[in-house]
Formats: structure tokens, C-alpha cells, sequence
């Protein structure tokens, strides 16, 4: 886990300066009822497939991401924005098909993502990221297949920096739900309403110059 203690500004700096050139930006709708964990399957387990944004393997060093819109997990629920609201009980999902579940016990209702390879998702999964008063981070470095909160995209007024890992082909944005939000597997998506859009910023591995 990542929290904003362990970084400065300066290497943020830095990294923006020397990826400036070559972005490429996405403007991707994210419905509420987009399950974050059927990312990579065929067909979503409840509500429906989340929107994806593929990329050549080993061409993305880092990606960011800026948010806004509403969405609501049910009739009666509020409506909350992609940085999440406080939630009783918060955020406490299990793993599924090979995508990790999710913890984040202080809120929900939050914008989630998922780095993934060509393959399709199955078995446990790898480690589940726990974000409980820890999602004012600066940098993440997910795993694939590692679910992780993304919010609106910022911490304060700066950009949080999502690191591509190796073999990632797809970027996944969705939403984490369950018939219970805290202590549950995913699922009961279909009542969902609301979208957030969230401008995707693809930041190119630049290689350097051959001296032959």
C-alpha cells in the first residue's frame, strides 16, 4: 500500500517532464452498473462489462486519470460522486474469478480500476489492496489483476500516478459493489444508476535513443 507520506512532489515533476510528449488521452464512460469484477470475461456476473482502454504490452510506463460524475448503488442509496462518500461499514469485497477484491472500510461507492494481460481472469487472485485511510495517495503500483481505488483521480490538486505493471495489455474502470458493500462477494450491480467519466491520460514508455 501506497500513502501519500512516502512521496514527494519532485519526482512527480520530474516524471511529467520527461513523459510530456507521446500522451494519448481517452474519454470513457463508466455506467454504476460496470462490475469491476468481471473485467475480462465474456459476460458479467451481475450488471454489465466495464469499459476497457487496451494498449500495446510494455508501451505504457504510467497512466492518469481524471474523474467527475454521480452514481448511486440502489434505490434509496445517495448518490456519490467518484471519490466516494463515508458508508457504514465501507468497502470490504472478496476476490472473484482471479480479480482481487477490495477494502476500504472508512467509504464506498468510489471509482475503481484494474490492470490486466490478454489473458482471462480465474483462480484466487493476487492480494487484496486495503485502502482504508490510505486513498490519499500520490503513486500505486498495482499488480494485475489487483483491484485498486482510484477516486477522481486526485490527491489534493495533484494527479495521482497509476504505474502500468509488466504484460499489462488493459486498463479496466468500474464500480465495487456487493448485496452487502462490506463483507461480501461483489455482486447486485443491476440496480445501479449513474455514470462517471473519467479522461484516461496514457503516458508512453520512452526508450532512449540507439548510439549505433
Amino acid at each position: 500500500m501506497y500513502t501519500r507520506k512516502m512521496f514527494r512532489l519532485v519526482p512527480l515533476v520530474v516524471f511529467f517532464a520527461h513523459f510530456a510528449s507521446g500522451q494519448q488521452k481517452y474519454t470513457v464512460a463508466v455506467p454504476a452498473t460496470s462490475n469491476i469484477f468481471a473485467a475480462g470475461q465474456s459476460v458479467a456476473f451481475s450488471g454489465e462489462l466495464p469499459p476497457v482502454v487496451s494498449f500495446a504490452a510494455g508501451s505504457v510506463k504510467a497512466v492518469t486519470i481524471g474523474a467527475i460524475g454521480k452514481v448511486t448503488l440502489g434505490g434509496g442509496e445517495p448518490y456519490s460522486g467518484p471519490a466516494g462518500i463515508p458508508f457504514p461499514g465501507g468497502t470490504d469485497l472478496s476476490s472473484i474469478d482471479g480479480i482481487s477484491g477490495i477494502i476500504a472500510l472508512n467509504s464506498g461507492f468510489f471509482l475503481t480500476g484494474v490492470f490486466l494481460d490478454d489473458s482471462t481472469p480465474a483462480g484466487s487472485g493476487p492480494p487484496i489492496l486495503n485502502f482504508t485511510d490510505a486513498e490519499y495517495f500520490l503513486i500505486l503500483c498495482p499488480r494485475l489483476f489487483q483491484t485498486f481505488y482510484v477516486g477522481n483521480g486526485f490527491t489534493a490538486d495533484l494527479h495521482k500516478v497509476f504505474f502500468v505493471p509488466e504484460g499489462a495489455t488493459r486498463l479496466f474502470l468500474g464500480i465495487s459493489d456487493g448485496c452487502v458493500l462490506s463483507g461480501s462477494a461483489p455482486g447486485c450491480y443491476n440496480d445501479n444508476v449513474g455514470t462517471f467519466y473519467a479522461e484516461v491520460t496514457l503516458h508512453p514508455v520512452h526508450k532512449e535513443p540507439s548510439s549505433n
